[in-house]
């Protein structure tokens, strides 16, 4: 024990003089390690943590897919395709009303949380340690900002679970930097007036629920080359009017994968005038282990499909689907097969082994073939 405390003592020191845990780069301590989490506070955490409480939704999605499903104690509930692609998670408890002294007598290593959508004080005040993975209170003011903080996170999430993770994170980064430079070769030759117009909606249940200025939605239009309409919005979640969303009379309209695609768009009066709703250009965002449209790691993929529909000529050579595959076996080291990825695509759940095997023409175990 008196060992270990000098170590820790050492580590506090070196940070000090030498900054360490900058850069995602984590200073260790015996059994220990000190990082900086992304509101730029230096925590000290287990080496390799194995209880983790996660309060915000956004967290199980990075760990699991870089592979920590297992350290993964309490989370929310995740989508069909997480369950389906990380069944380690399934052991994980419900975070649902969960109190801080509860998380308090589980043990758990640290607390995740995201300023502006979950408070961290309760947490604290129970003597709990606390771990910031994202900050929704700030908004970066310009693309390159936006992809050097989200590859941030990536890096966070890798120093914060252990070298391997920390490798997985290395090479979506640099999947990420490749995808979107071969985009922005393609789309940054429009011109600004000549680009789509742009307008995203369905959050809350509501096609005028959006993301506003500086959101993951408006750079990853920005990306596939399109004019951003919520832009106008000074807010993250932002909520448009009907009036503003007729004035902006869209080109393209946006749902987000939380929206109900019963509620057709197209059947509401109120929208029926809009120039994207009357050309049929109305589209509901894929959702596969997370909600694409998201500070998803599924993000890059959404990027090109946006750059498909909005320049279908200019990306014909991207085959969506094979887009996909390539993807989820390149960073996430996960084989989806061409029905998988149409599923996803249409946010449709995965089939089960029964309506999979009918899908492809097999007999289900336990029927009899059909007489003829």
């Amino acid at each position: 024990m008196k060992n270990r405390r000098i170590l820790f003592m050492l580590g506090i020191l070196l940070t000090v003089l030498f900054g360490a845990g900058i850069g995602n780069i984590p200073l260790y301590a015996g059994d220990h390690k000190i990082i900086t989490d992304m509101c730029d506070k230096k925590v000290e955490v287990p080496v390799e943590p194995k209880r983790i409480a996660c309060m915000h939704c956004v967290s199980p999605e990075k760990i699991m897919t870089l592979g920590g499903g297992n350290s993964i104690l309490l989370m929310a509930q995740q989508s069909p395709w997480a369950y389906r692609l990380y069944p380690e998670i399934k052991k994980a408890q419900s975070n649902k009303g969960v109190t801080p002294e509860q998380l308090r007598d589980m043990n758990v290593d640290f607390v995740l949380y995201t300023p502006g959508m979950t408070k961290e004080s309760p947490y604290s005040k129970a003597g709990l340690k606390t771990v910031c993975t994202f900050n929704a209170d700030t908004r970066p003011g310009s693309l390159d900002e936006y992809r050097q903080n989200f590859k941030r996170q990536i890096s966070f999430f890798g120093a914060l679970l252990g070298p391997d993770a920390k490798a997985r994170a290395d090479q979506y980064n640099r999947y990420f930097d490749r995808k979107v430079q071969q985009i922005l070769s393609i789309t940054s030759k429009t011109e600004k007036k000549n680009r789509p117009r742009v307008y995203y909606g369905g959050l809350h249940g509501s096609p005028l629920g959006s993301q506003g200025n500086g959101s993951v939605m408006h750079w990853n239009t920005e990306v596939a080359g399109g004019n951003y309409l919520p832009a106008a919005l000074d807010d993250n979640h932002a909520t448009a009017t009907l009036q503003q969303v007729l004035l902006w009379d869209p080109d393209i309209i946006l749902l987000s994968g939380y929206f109900d695609p019963s509620d057709d768009l197209k059947k509401n009066p109120d929208w029926a005038s809009l120039k994207a709703v009357k050309s049929g250009k109305v589209y509901h965002l894929p959702r596969g282990i997370y909600t694409w449209d998201h500070a998803s790691g599924e993000g890059v993929l959404l990027m090109i499909h946006l750059a498909k529909i909005f320049y279908p000529e200019q990306f014909q050579d991207w085959d969506m689907i094979q887009e996909m595959k390539a993807f989820y076996s390149e960073v996430y080291g996960k084989a989806v097969t061409d029905q998988d990825a149409e599923r996803i695509l249409n946010c449709l759940p995965p089939l089960s082994k029964e309506e999979a095997s009918v899908k492809a023409g097999e007999a289900v175990p336990g029927t009899a073939p059909e007489q003829g």
